[in-house]
Parts: C-alpha cells; sequence; structure tokens
C-alpha cells in the first residue's frame, strides 16, 4: 500500500473490504477472522466498522486462490494503531499456520506454552468456567433429582433453573479443552445433592475446588471460599471439608454442630478448637500446609460432629452430654474431647442416626448414646455420661431405631431395646413379650427356614 493509499478513507475501504471478502471464504475453517478484522477497525478507528448486509452464500467451499487473495489483502494494510495491528497479525497467522490450538498443542524443544486460558490444567479450567456462570449439569440431573423428590415444590424447580440456565451449557463448546475438562470434572470430580422440603443443596468438587448451590442462599453455583478440598464429609445439609488449611465448615449449624454457634445458613469457616488444647496444640504443631494430618476421620450425624485425631476424639452438637460426660456440659456448643477410658484414642467410628455411636481401638470398642430404652445393649437403662467398654463386638449397627439397635456381631445379630410387635409376634427373641426392654443384647434366633426379615 503507497503512501497515497495509507490515507484514513483507504485504509477503511481495505479493512471493509477484507471483512466482506472473509465472511465468504473462511466460512470453513477455523478461528473467526471477520471478527478479528472489525476489532481491528474499532481499535484503529474509535468506532464501529459500518453494517455489512452480505448477500453471498457463507458456506461456498473455500479455495486455496480465495485464501491467498484475502491473505494477499491484508498483507497490504499497514501503518495500524498498534493494538489494531496485533489483531490484523493474528490473521494473517490464522491464514498461514492455522489458529491456535486448546488441545495437542506440538512443542519444539525448549518451547513453552503459550500464557491463555486454554493452557491452564483441567481444574483451574473448569473452575474458571463454572465461575464465570458456566452450568456443568448438561443433562439436568439436578433439575430433574429434585422434580422427583419434591414434586410440588415448583419455586425450588425455579431456583435451580435460574441458577442453572440451558443458555451457560454454550461456554463449555467454546473450544474442545472446555468441554474436555468438564468431561474428566465428570468423571474423576464429586457431586453431592440433599433436596428436602424447603430447599434443594447442591455441590460439585473438583481437584479441591468446590461450587455450591443452596437455593434458598445462592442465585448461581458459588465458589467455596475455602482451601483446596481433600475430602468433604456431608449429612443432609452441613459439610466439613478437610484441607491442607484445617477444617472448614458451611451449611446448617442448629445444633452447634460446626462447633460455634451462628443461626441460617453459615459460609465456609474456619473450624477451631478452644476447648481441646491437645487437638488444638497438634493442629498449631504442623506445618502451615499439612493441617490436614490432624484428621484420621470425620463423622457427621443427627446435628453431631465427631472429629478423630491422634490426639483425641472431640465432638459438638446434639445430646453432646451422653458423649463428652456432665462435667463439660457448657461446652456442647463447642469441639470438646469425649469422655473415653484413659489412654483410648480411637482409629474408627460407627455414628448411626439414632445417636448410638461405637469408637473402636484396634479390637477394643467404647460405646455411648441414647440408652433410655436400653438400646445400648448394656444391661441399663441409665442416662449416659461418656464412652463405656463395650461387652460384646460390634461389626456394623444394622438397624438403629429409636427404641432398639440391631447390631451384627460376627455371624450373630444382636438385639437391644424395646421390644416392638412386629419383633415380639416374629418369635426372634422367645422369652420376651411386645413392649418388655431387652437390657442386654441378645441374638435374634432364626429358624432355619425362617430366613432374615425384609426389614433387616
Amino acid at each position: 500500500m503507497n503512501s497515497a493509499s495509507s490515507s484514513p478513507s483507504a485504509i477503511k475501504d481495505a479493512l471493509i473490504s477484507a471483512f466482506r471478502e472473509s465472511l465468504v471464504v473462511t466460512a470453513s475453517i477455523s478461528g473467526d477472522i471477520p471478527s478479528l478484522l472489525q476489532h481491528a477497525y474499532s481499535r484503529h478507528f474509535r468506532e464501529q466498522m459500518p453494517s455489512i448486509h452480505n448477500n453471498k452464500s457463507t458456506s461456498a467451499p473455500t479455495s486455496a486462490p480465495s485464501l491467498e487473495s484475502l491473505l494477499a489483502t491484508l498483507c497490504k494494510i499497514h501503518l495500524l494503531e498498534p493494538a489494531a495491528q496485533a489483531l490484523l497479525d493474528r490473521a494473517r497467522s490464522i491464514l498461514t499456520s492455522g489458529p491456535p490450538l486448546s488441545m495437542n498443542v506440538e512443542l519444539a524443544d525448549g518451547e513453552e506454552l503459550p500464557i491463555a486460558m486454554h493452557t491452564l490444567n483441567q481444574g483451574a479450567v473448569w473452575a474458571c468456567l463454572l465461575g464465570g456462570g458456566a452450568n456443568p449439569d448438561l443433562e439436568d440431573r439436578v433439575l430433574n433429582e429434585a422434580r422427583e423428590k419434591q414434586p410440588h415444590m415448583t419455586d425450588i424447580h425455579n431456583r435451580i433453573r435460574k441458577a442453572l440456565t440451558p443458555e451457560a451449557k454454550c461456554l463449555w463448546f467454546l473450544c474442545r479443552k472446555f468441554f474436555f475438562s468438564l468431561n474428566v470434572a465428570e468423571k474423576d470430580g464429586e457431586s453431592y445433592q440433599c433436596p428436602v422440603p424447603d430447599r434443594c443443596y447442591h455441590h460439585r468438587m473438583y481437584m479441591g475446588r468446590l461450587f455450591m448451590l443452596d437455593t434458598r442462599h445462592h442465585t448461581a453455583l458459588t465458589r467455596a471460599r475455602m482451601p483446596r478440598a481433600l475430602e468433604v464429609y456431608s449429612n443432609t445439609w452441613t459439610h466439613i471439608a478437610r484441607t491442607p488449611k484445617g477444617l472448614w465448615g458451611w451449611g446448617y449449624n442448629e445444633y452447634g454442630q460446626l462447633g460455634f454457634e451462628s443461626s441460617g445458613f453459615v459460609d465456609p469457616t474456619r473450624l477451631t478448637f478452644p476447648a481441646c488444647p491437645k487437638v488444638a496444640e497438634l493442629e498449631a504443631s504442623l506445618p502451615a500446609w499439612e493441617k490436614h494430618g490432624m484428621v484420621t476421620g470425620v463423622s457427621i450425624m443427627s446435628g453431631q460432629t465427631f472429629i478423630l485425631t491422634p490426639a483425641g476424639t472431640v465432638m459438638a452438637g446434639n445430646k453432646a452430654n451422653w458423649f463428652i460426660g456432665e462435667a463439660e456440659r457448657g461446652n456442647r456448643r463447642l469441639f470438646t474431647p469425649v469422655a473415653v477410658p484413659t489412654g483410648f484414642v480411637p482409629d474408627h467410628i460407627m455414628h448411626a442416626w439414632n445417636s448410638a455411636v461405637i469408637l473402636s481401638m484396634g479390637d477394643r470398642q467404647v460405646i455411648s448414646g441414647e440408652s433410655w430404652k436400653g438400646q445400648l445393649g448394656l444391661g441399663h437403662e441409665n442416662d449416659m455420661s461418656g464412652f463405656v467398654d463395650l461387652p460384646f463386638r460390634v461389626d456394623r449397627i444394622m438397624t438403629p431405631e429409636d427404641d432398639f439397635n440391631v447390631f451384627l456381631s460376627g455371624r450373630q445379630l444382636l438385639f437391644a431395646g424395646r421390644v416392638t410387635p412386629h419383633i415380639a409376634q416374629s418369635g426372634l427373641l422367645p422369652g420376651y413379650s411386645e413392649d418388655d426392654k431387652c437390657l442386654t443384647a441378645t441374638p435374634l434366633r432364626f429358624r432355619e427356614s425362617q430366613g432374615v426379615p425384609l426389614w433387616l
């Protein structure tokens, strides 16, 4: 382009002509050259390119001469503003070398990946897309499950639709790396959903990054503001994550099961142990990014949280006095050491919804919980104020009920608690009648032809 043709009007005409030509000749190649030319025009002239009505078909097959002609036209345009020239150069590069790839990029020796979003690792790409509003639920599973379990809660269904819109699914198809990251997250990530009568809670996690949706408190999938989670423990709508920076809890905390007092929905909050000096000391002794090493197990159930650590077991929440002892009743809203025999540091927990809790240390087991009908099998119906040694082996709490427990012990089923009508009528407990209290764990007696009842 000579000096005469580098006037503003000549450059305008050249860009408009190149744009018009690109609509046809680049229709079947990757890379959005028409948009690059439009933006180059806008950045150079500080105005929008005039609207162009292209009457030619954009589905015509691309031929080498037409691409060469467009490239020659672009090479004649120069002396643009730097920001505009960069876009023009990118359009030329696409014509000569093809568009930059988001997958399977081949590198020469010593060459590094370009700094771009699509070169981030899969977890970072996935988190960026979700943070930008992308809908990862391509098959509408969240809405379908809510409809199935809450068929009449149309308000909750509408909230889910607004948070996870069909239009927001399109973001995953902007490039192959985005869609690949979504598929890997679906395969290797975790998801959790708990529809209850008045709300729906849902979260998704991949490579430690967790996004949650509570229809009462969120209008979109929201990033949990906490360090990357290594593991998440959930019970209905209360959740605790084990992270390299310690434990974080969120959700509902009506019984103080997160170890502090609050009301309503709790955002991710660092859990602390002011009433547990040994556990606090252990956590403080660990390096800054290795705090997860203090936790060997977590169990959340029925408004109670138990945390197992090498420095002992602590709990907070509902009916805490059964586990921490009467002397510590004032600390029931804080994590408090459980009352166990001296030197007992459990490595496993069985936690039933009726508050029967069994802690194991190797072959030794201790138990506590509700006992007012003798359902712990200890030979009494007194209130518990800490854990005591279990006089029989329990491999699993099979059937926890308000009035009784059925324990699996080896190859036997042991019954303890109030004898209900169906137990009395079945003949499984010879010598016991309806409403009797079976205070000592007693084997259920099955006739050879009787089999195991379905309710077990």
